[in-house]
């Protein structure tokens, strides 16, 4: 039997957040986002929730950027793009079904993949040149 969870304001600002965010945050960006909307807001609350919101597939750990674990709310399989400069988290628009689907083609049958791409982004290639 499936436990009911109740509902919560809090959880629902963080997820909100995340959903509306390209940044991909961490726990504290969210954290800084959000204690001026949610003056009773703590750090350990933001964690809870994303870990909740992870367990219930609602977000995705994306991934660690200077030591700090980033969220996404767009759960469906894409790859992201870390800057190696500033720690920008970026979409990419590569479709992981057709990797799958090129390497279901040998003997491994590949159910889920993962693919983080790093290097320097637009914005810090461009500060470099000037």
């Amino acid at each position: 039997m499936e436990k009911k969870l109740r509902y919560s304001h809090q959880r629902e600002m963080i997820y909100n957040y995340l959903k509306t965010s390209c940044e991909h945050p961490s726990a504290d960006m969210v954290y800084e986002e959000l204690r001026s909307k949610i003056p009773n807001l703590s750090l350990g609350t933001v964690y809870r929730n994303l870990k909740l919101l992870e367990e219930l597939g609602k977000v995705k750990k994306v991934t660690t950027v200077n030591n700090f674990e980033r969220y996404d709310a767009m759960v469906d399989e894409h790859v992201h793009f870390v800057c190696n400069e500033c720690g920008k988290v970026i979409d990419m628009p590569i479709l992981i079904s057709d990797l799958k689907k090129t390497y279901n083609n040998t003997e491994n049958e590949v159910e889920w993949a993962s693919l983080i791409l790093g290097g320097t982004c637009s914005s810090c290639k461009c500060k470099k040149c000037s």
